[in-house]
């Protein structure tokens, strides 16, 4: 009876090493993959190493290639690569990826149509297809059936603890005060030109009640960016891009990993250099840092949003605040135990906040490093 009693136990306490040594996994998203080659139909070289089959989902933002479907050859290149024929690869179509082509070629290796939804864990996916119902470079919308996919799902999501919505085209920068001032020439022309769009009086407030459900509400958007965007206002959305364009150095191109630890639902996104990547796949040994570092936000200046990175080299008890000249305290960013890697914070200040210079504090088991940044009106 003992030894039956001994081994059931074993049994159990095995399920829950299991369940803890699995309960993190990681995401991928890789905004803009294309090069320039016409001829050969490649990605960008700088993410041609990166061993993509380490990720649990795979997040295309569009552009694989400079003609994607233009024959079976390129969708199998792009195949070996990102794994598109897997439903763990969540692929948003760019114009580069159905231009010269076409969508049936696209089907039969994916097996999906051009825009769906994706539960994993605890995760709903939105994939849209903005170039569907999108006049050349100046206009883009969601609707008929697309739009009706997005009202179903919005309604009727419940379990979630977060939903995801991938898209190509920047969207959410059409007729939005905050970008046309930021943004210039940071993003693709066909980005800029864009002028219509239903997001805001479609999609956004679908959005919103998804939010107000509880669930936590991600954008993440596709094509060519020479900055890294992580905007969040008032109502939490939170939108991302990455920074990828063929005449940056892969020191400044960027993919965004995702680490998320489903015994807690907690989610984060850490904006990691290719040249990172590159050497985290040759050298296996030294994927954690050595040390715990914390980073110069981005941008600096800033107003109303920055992001703060920093790095762990083991598990911590940390806490991140920021702090006026003063040194009275703002607001406590993170207070909590977080696995070792790569970890980055977003700070969005209040209206009352005024310009000037402020300081935010990272505490790792009781070291504290500081570093000073400016807010600008």
């Amino acid at each position: 009876m003992k030894r039956i009693i001994f081994l059931l136990m074993l049994v159990i306490l095995g399920n829950n090493l299991f369940s803890q040594a699995g309960s993190v996994l990681k995401f991928i998203f890789v905004p803009h993959p294309r090069s320039e080659d016409q001829v050969n139909q490649n990605v960008y070289s700088g993410l041609s190493k990166i061993e993509f089959k380490k990720y649990d989902v795979i997040m295309l933002g569009g552009d694989i290639t400079y003609s994607t479907s233009k024959d079976s050859a390129t969708l199998a290149y792009c195949n070996s690569i990102f794994n598109i024929s897997s439903p763990n690869t969540l692929w948003s179509f760019g114009n580069h990826d159905v231009q010269s082509g076409h969508r049936s070629l696209i089907k039969k290796f994916t097996g999906r149509e051009s825009y769906y939804s994706y539960y994993r864990n605890g995760i709903t996916f939105l994939v849209l297809d903005t170039e569907l119902n999108a006049v050349s470079f100046s206009r883009t919308f969601i609707l008929g059936d697309q739009l009706q996919m997005v009202k179903d799902v919005c309604d009727s999501i419940k379990e979630s603890k977060y939903l995801v919505l991938l898209h190509s085209r920047y969207i959410w920068m059409i007729n939005n005060d905050y970008f046309k001032t930021k943004l210039t020439d940071s993003i693709a022309a066909s980005s800029r030109s864009m002028d219509t769009t239903n997001f805001y009086s479609d999609i956004y407030p679908l959005l919103q009640n998804v939010k107000n459900k509880g669930v936590k509400v991600l954008v993440f958007g596709g094509d060519k960016s020479k900055i890294n965007i992580i905007y969040s206002p008032e109502d939490s959305i939170t939108f991302y891009a990455a920074r990828m364009a063929v005449d940056l150095p892969d020191s400044l191109n960027n993919v965004i990993v995702i680490d998320y630890n489903q015994q807690n639902n907690d989610l984060k996104c850490n904006y990691v250099p290719l040249t990172q990547m590159v050497t985290s796949v040759k050298e296996e040994s030294n994927q954690l840092p050595e040390k715990f570092v914390l980073n110069q936000n981005y941008p600096n200046p800033f107003n109303p949003n920055t992001v703060i990175s920093y790095q762990l080299a083991v598990n911590s008890k940390i806490t991140l605040k920021i702090f006026n000249t003063l040194g009275e305290e703002i607001e406590t960013l993170a207070d909590e135990y977080q696995i070792a890697g790569f970890h980055t914070s977003l700070f969005t200040i209040n209206s009352s906040l005024p310009s000037g210079i402020y300081f935010y504090v990272l505490n790792v088991n009781g070291q504290r490093i500081s570093k000073k940044m400016c807010l600008l009106k």
